[in-house]
């Protein structure tokens, strides 16, 4: 997809209203000043009708849409991304833990994602330096949390503590000895 010199911010997944996927589009066309950033998205869902329109209409340079992939192909495309992108839906009422952090977390890449309010999951990525996430609506605060990503360092880093939050929260290992603490009161 000539993304070689690219720094690849991802999304892979259902791309329809509960994850507000405008919102990716608004990040991408203001990330278009910075020639090194793209945008591919990978799934399927009702909103990819609407993110291909925008594109088209806004003339939006810096973004690939592709269809669904299979697990194998999926997991190669993580492995060479530079960083996960989630979203979630402004109006959303209840806590949600999008599966593709664990994808993300799992090949050592940071995550920058946008929540609903009320959401935990920015104190949980964001205490673990794993990432950046801002609620849905904050574009211009979206927008610096992505800039910030085009350092390597910084992403190396951040992509380092995304996987250390994997093994230290969300591993089979860590539910064990969370579930044995209890028998040990």
């Amino acid at each position: 997809y000539n993304l070689e010199d690219k720094i690849v911010y991802f999304y892979g997944g259902n791309m329809g209203h509960a994850q507000d996927m405008m919102n990716i589009i608004r990040l991408a066309k203001k990330m278009q000043e910075f020639p090194e950033a793209h945008f591919l998205f990978v799934g399927a869902g009702d909103e990819v009708e609407l993110m291909k329109v925008a594109v088209q209409k806004d003339k939006i340079k810096n973004i690939t849409i592709l269809p669904s992939v299979n697990q194998e192909k999926f997991v190669e495309i993580l492995s060479q991304i530079d960083i996960g992108l989630f979203t979630l839906n402004y109006n959303h009422k209840t806590h949600n833990f999008p599966g593709k952090l664990l994808g993300y977390m799992c090949e050592n890449k940071p995550i920058l994602g946008s929540i609903n309010p009320q959401n935990d999951l920015k104190e949980v990525i964001e205490n673990a330096q794993a990432g950046f996430v801002t609620i849905n609506g904050e574009d211009e605060l979206f927008f610096n949390n992505a800039k910030k990503l085009l350092d390597k360092d910084l992403r190396n880093r951040m992509g380092k503590n995304s996987n250390l939050l994997l093994k230290n929260k969300f591993s089979v290992e860590s539910a064990a000895n969370n579930i044995l603490k209890i028998f040990d009161n």
